[in-house]
């Protein structure tokens, strides 16, 4: 742990089991909250599933199974074609005020993020990541004894596109999701860059050495 690169790693888990990562991210939510670690991003993407937050409303997903999550939001979808961030943050240590304002920085270091792969991305009316009318990224965040945690969802392939169709996410029509066309190694590096700009630097860690230093 006293290595400097997991003092506010990153990391790229792959595909990981969506259950497995929430147990993941509250072990960290706890590791963080007593200074056993820095602020984590966590990248990854999930076989299909679909999510509720504290928002849930059955009528937009009659019929669908879903896991119940402590996240703020309705439902929504997670699987191949998607890259998902769960950055993991220390909301009184980095003195930020307040979810309003947490929530406004991710998207910001998201939609500047996007805007260097070559896309003009905005908030919009209704929450998520908007280009040219369509969805194409969803947030949903908890924050636990100051720590925030879960995070964001950006399609990137057509195929993702299916899953969504089966619900009304965040009371959506299913025909205002879409994807853009990005490749997951430019957008991490981008992100990675905005994080530093906007709050802080984080360390690009292997799997090998976050699991074996966690």
């Amino acid at each position: 742990m006293e290595n400097h690169s997991i003092i506010n790693p990153a990391v790229d888990l792959g595909t990981v089991d969506y259950l497995q990562a929430l147990e993941l991210q509250r072990k960290l939510v706890r590791k963080v909250r007593e200074g056993g670690i820095g602020d984590i991003i966590l990248i990854l993407d999930h076989p299909h599933v679909y999510t509720v937050g504290r928002g849930k409303n059955e009528k937009n997903y009659s019929g669908i199974d879903v896991v119940e999550t402590e996240r703020g939001g309705d439902v929504t979808y997670h699987g191949p074609g998607q890259i998902v961030i769960y950055p993991i943050i220390n909301l009184i240590k980095n003195n930020i005020n307040g979810p309003k304002k947490y929530v406004e920085l991710i998207e910001d270091i998201v939609i500047n993020s996007l805007k260097m792969c070559g896309y003009e991305a905005k908030v919009g009316e209704e929450p998520g990541i908007w280009i040219n009318g369509k969805k194409v990224g969803s947030i949903g965040m908890a924050i636990k004894d100051g720590i925030a945690f879960h995070g964001i969802s950006i399609n990137t392939s057509p195929k993702v596109l299916e899953g969504f169709r089966k619900i009304r996410a965040c009371g959506l029509d299913p025909s205002v999701m879409y994807y853009i066309d990005i490749e997951r190694k430019d957008f991490v590096d981008y992100l990675l860059k905005n994080f530093f700009i906007k709050l802080h630097e984080f360390h690009l860690v292997s799997r090998e050495f976050f699991y074996s230093n966690i």
